[in-house]
């Protein structure tokens, strides 16, 4: 027992040190909701963005997640460039990522969403995912999405497969980019397209990193950087990777 430990506290973990990576994080983020003692933890502000889009269940993402984007845009604020996701199911993390900016800068930033909005292609599943499936995440559509993001005038919502669209794309320049594919392919070709254009400074955070569902996410990501530099690589423990450009 520690210090600090009284008499039939619950430790956390068995081993308060422990080794294996996967219990590093150290309790609910949902403890902060109701102080502003740390200014750079998750305070009132973040939850008031978070909760309704959470509780509405228009995204798969948790508040551990969101919070990396919400600090994503922090950081990217005096960045130059536009902002994308892909693979936005509902249109929740569109939502919260487009709210965050107009919180942190006081404005819009255009962002462009892409979804097939009707699960996952058949010609996109390959090798390396071998646990997705043709049609999964198609319990959505784009009319409820972009009714739903209309609150937002910048964004433009891109339907159908990712690769297709942005060959139709016009060149910009981008400050952060959230890629949730699940998938191989499209997620290589999201690094490659994005990373190029990414301005220094900017964020790419590639969601399913560490999920044992989507080995082809991982793959996609060892590969494109053993190529690409000028990235720093943050693993967020939260199943997201994070690259910064330099």
């Amino acid at each position: 027992m520690s210090e600090t430990e009284e008499p039939g506290d619950e430790p956390r973990h068995k081993d308060r040190r422990p080794r294996d990576p996967d219990l590093w994080i150290h309790g609910s983020i949902k403890k902060h909701r109701h102080t502003d003692a740390l200014h750079f933890r998750p305070d009132n502000d973040f939850f008031r963005l978070a909760d309704p889009i959470v509780r509405s269940q228009r995204t798969l993402l948790g508040y551990d997640r969101l919070y990396v984007f919400w600090q994503a845009v922090r950081n990217v604020s005096d960045v130059p460039g536009s902002a994308a996701e892909i693979g936005s199911y509902r249109g929740g993390s569109a939502y919260f990522i487009a709210g965050a900016f107009v919180r942190r800068t006081g404005g819009e930033v255009p962002m462009h969403v892409f979804d097939t909005f009707e699960g996952h292609p058949q010609e996109a599943i390959g090798e390396r995912d071998r646990f997705q499936e043709a049609g999964q995440f198609s319990a959505t559509s784009y009319e409820d999405v972009r009714a739903y993001l209309s609150p937002f005038p910048s964004i433009r919502i891109h339907k159908g497969p990712v690769s297709a669209s942005l060959a139709h794309l016009e060149e910009a320049a981008y400050r952060l980019v959230h890629i949730d594919t699940d998938l191989y392919e499209p997620t290589i070709d999201c690094l490659e397209y994005f990373g190029r254009r990414l301005s220094p400074g900017g964020v790419v955070v590639l969601d399913d990193y560490s999920s044992t569902k989507c080995p082809g996410v991982p793959q996609a990501a060892f590969e494109y950087l053993e190529r690409a530099n000028g990235f720093q690589v943050w693993d967020m423990r939260s199943g997201q990777l994070m690259l910064v450009k330099r």
